[in-house]
């Protein structure tokens, strides 16, 4: 059935605020009237981790930093901005994080900035504020730089601690792809990015960053800059990185769109409070193919020939030692010519006749402050003031403007929050209000393995931190899955205890990524078009953040330069895998729109002809198609597309939609009796590609204490309605904004509860998908 009342090309959407401020009640997020807010939406975007002109890993052309931009990065257009801005809205977005990576502000020197690319951010924040979207920039970083095999800093940062990133693959400083076995398409290989956190480079960086002063203080700069000279590299470091984004805060300061920042995607703490120099927690941090331990990477670094074990994937443990290599027989070191070893340096081991030997405070440096040898913690001693310190930087930068400062504070993968308040870092009045607690989660176990069976599923986290009742963390079909991680999302608030115990200022969780990898299961999809571990999937990490309560989230993540290479431009691999697909960075393959036509209903590039198309287990997929443009490129449109309470005129008890029914059930709790109409009033976005030419019953509820309020039911159509549902309920049915809007009476009391359930009615052959128009399924 075609849409009825206004042309698919109209349909817009009511997700939109304010204002975003701290509930005066609750841990979550409230606008200008003390309604419940829920921001959801996506990062933008996986390639704006590197550059324009992306030469590959090992080359000349990679360490020529002459040309470097990211202008252009997610859109090539201002006009490109506006129309997937507008698009994104239409689906339900309200929220961007917008990944800004350090080499990108400050690409060649020191001090200096790319303003044209700082012009080009501007507009594209811009774009979005009059689209109705708000933003927060991602200070985005991937294991230190794109020259240790991530994204984030630029060349020069490794050239000031005197590093020289040319000879890290030699050195096994980091993990790089071979230039003969990579591409500019993302190919899925042994290996994985994040096992660079504990390589030499990567490592030493973080440790200087964060703590230049204390374990590495005769590393001082000494060059021509006469405001750095003689300070130590961790100093300039922190100081140089702080104000590169505050300096991008300042030109967005006019934008009142803009929410604040994320200070830094996933930090690490490289060497700090590292039990023993010979070995790392597996648990912790991942191992596979070349692993040294800290010991080992610094002699490799100094040029010592060193004997270094390799790890395969296995289970039930993630991997094992399958051999040992002598590594850097050449005598190749990390050190650029007249640098000083740093660690030698500070006699954390010496080298003599290619012999090592440990310094005099033995294999725990790191472990122990140098001067008062009591135990650091990373956390406290050393993250905490940087972001706090950072978060001032930002206020000043914003101050007089429109611009927010709210601070979207990560926790380090796997190690849970950090302590916010404490006798180190006590509270400050007004600049403590505007904190998000900002954590990350991913199914570990799919991502590592590439492979999802819902079949059994098994709660990771809970193993790796040592539980040994396999099972029960061992969940079994998909609504196990869905079950599996809803526990796992569950856990962020009792975070809260922890992170900011004691704080009178409630503090929201954003679920800063979660995603899901399209190329698991031997990329089935892109042979086969089936969809269906995807859709999964992805259905099962929404459903589970709903089902943990109200949390916001920012899904990872919008590519619009994802695609598929296909078996003409396979290269030699690891994983012989057949197609080359993916966000163009580290073999991911998250965007959640693709010019893929096996995995898209209506792809981002030329589809009509396509021989492999979409569906889920032998049901096509082709509901998108009834809208024209609206939902081309996006994958996985029937779990992403979801209905939810953007504005809640209360306390949220549950926000929940059962894809297979097509059901959404709503319930809250009013906090305070009386109040303006808008601050009685609930907002909800009601998606087309569900709802829109289908019968659809809408049941209301009252429960006043005591006694239960008669509502009426309705069987909607998809076009302009508004009624009373009980004397304390009216609303209003607008297709054209895709939205469903409730006010209740003021005369309500607190503790009253309402709710609404929104289904749609469709025959089972058509299992949600309706039918095609302009000849996608002829």
């Amino acid at each position: 059935m075609r849409p009825t009342s206004s042309s698919p090309s109209s349909i817009s959407s009511n997700v939109t605020f304010d204002s975003v401020r701290p509930h005066p009640e609750l841990h979550a997020f409230a606008d200008a009237h003390g309604r419940t807010l829920l921001l959801r939406g996506l990062n933008v975007s996986g390639d704006a981790k590197y550059p324009v002109l992306n030469p590959l890993a090992g080359t000349p052309e990679f360490y020529d930093v002459s040309n470097v931009s990211y202008t252009g990065k997610p859109f090539k257009t201002p006009e490109q901005a506006e129309d997937w801005w507008e698009r994104l809205r239409s689906w339900g977005v309200g929220v961007v994080r917008l990944v800004v990576v350090w080499e990108a502000l400050e690409p060649r020197e020191m001090g200096v900035y790319d303003e044209e690319y700082i012009s080009y951010v501007h507009m594209l924040v811009r774009k979005a504020e009059e689209a109705g979207l708000h933003v927060f920039i991602d200070g985005h970083q991937d294991v230190w730089s794109r020259f240790t095999g991530g994204s984030g800093a630029p060349l020069w940062t490794f050239h000031l601690a005197g590093l020289d990133p040319t000879k890290f693959s030699a050195t096994c400083a980091a993990s790089l792809d071979a230039p003969k076995t990579s591409s500019t398409l993302s190919t899925p290989s042994g290996r994985l990015w994040p096992t660079n956190y504990s390589k030499f480079a990567v490592a030493t960086m973080f440790t200087l960053f964060f703590a230049g002063e204390v374990f590495a203080p005769k590393a001082v700069y000494n060059g021509a800059n006469a405001e750095f000279f003689g300070k130590n590299v961790g100093h300039i470091l922190r100081t140089l990185f702080t104000r590169a984004y505050a300096h991008l805060m300042a030109r967005l300061k006019d934008c009142s769109n803009v929410l604040g920042v994320d200070p830094m995607n996933e930090p690490h703490p490289g060497y700090i409070g590292l039990a023993s120099l010979h070995y790392f927690n597996e648990t912790t941090d991942l191992h596979l193919g070349y692993m040294p331990n800290a010991l080992q990477s610094m002699a490799l670094a100094a040029g010592v020939p060193t004997d270094v074990p390799y790890y395969s994937r296995s289970w039930p443990h993630p991997s094992r030692i399958t051999r040992r290599d002598l590594l850097n027989e050449g005598h190749f070191t990390a050190w650029l010519p007249g640098a000083s070893d740093i660690w030698q340096d500070e006699r954390v081991f010496t080298v003599s006749n290619d012999t090592v030997e440990l310094g005099p405070k033995g294999v725990s440096y790191f472990l122990n402050h140098p001067i008062t040898g009591e135990r650091v913690d990373f956390e406290r001693d050393f993250y905490v003031p940087f972001v706090r310190s950072f978060h001032r930087a930002v206020i000043d930068a914003v101050a007089g403007g429109k611009a927010g400062s709210w601070l979207f504070v990560e926790p380090v993968p796997n190690l849970g929050p950090p302590v916010w308040t404490s006798p180190a870092s006590p509270p400050v009045k007004g600049e403590d209000d505007m904190i998000c607690y900002a954590p990350h989660w991913y199914d570990i176990r799919a991502l590592y393995e590439k492979a999802l069976s819902y079949t059994v599923s098994f709660d990771v986290l809970s193993l790796a931190a040592g539980s040994r009742n396999f099972l029960a963390h061992t969940y079994f079909g998909r609504p196990g899955l869905t079950k599996n991680y809803a526990t796992n999302f569950a856990r962020f608030w009792s975070h809260l205890s922890t992170f900011r115990a004691g704080q009178s200022t409630p503090t929201p969780i954003l679920i800063g990524e979660t995603g899901v990898p399209w190329d698991i299961n031997t990329q089935n999809a892109y042979n086969t078009g089936n969809i269906n571990h995807q859709l999964t999937m992805t259905d099962a990490i929404f459903h589970a953040m709903e089902r943990a309560g109200a949390l916001s989230w920012t899904f990872w993540n919008l590519t619009l330069s994802h695609h598929t290479g296909g078996t003409a431009t396979k290269v030699a691999n690891e994983t012989a895998a057949p197609f080359q697909s993916g966000d163009g960075w580290n073999s991911e393959d998250f965007s959640i729109v693709s010019s893929d036509p096996a995995t898209t209903e209506l792809p981002l590039g030329h589809w009509r002809d396509a021989g492999v198309r979409p569906h889920v287990n032998g049901v096509p997929m082709r509901r998108a198609a009834l809208f024209g443009d609206l939902y081309r490129g996006l994958r996985a449109a029937p779990a992403f597309i979801r209905p939810y309470p953007f504005a809640t005129a209360g306390k949220l008890l549950k926000s929940e939609f059962l894809l297979d029914a097509c059901r959404f059930e709503l319930e809250f709790q009013v906090l305070k009796a009386g109040g303006t109409q808008k601050a009685r009033t609930t907002e909800i976005f009601v998606p087309a590609y569900h709802f829109w030419g289908r019968k659809v019953l809408v049941k209301f509820w009252v429960h006043v204490p005591g006694k239960e309020l008669k509502a009426a039911d309705f069987v909607m159509k998809w076009d302009f309605l508004e009624d009373t549902a009980c004397a304390a309920l009216t609303w209003r049915w607008e297709c054209a904004n895709q939205a469903l809007t409730l006010v209740h009476a003021g005369g309500l009391p607190e503790n009253t509860k309402i709710g609404v359930t929104v289904e749609a009615e469709t025959e089972e052959k058509d299992m949600g998908w309706g039918e095609a128009v302009g000849g996608w399924f002829a």
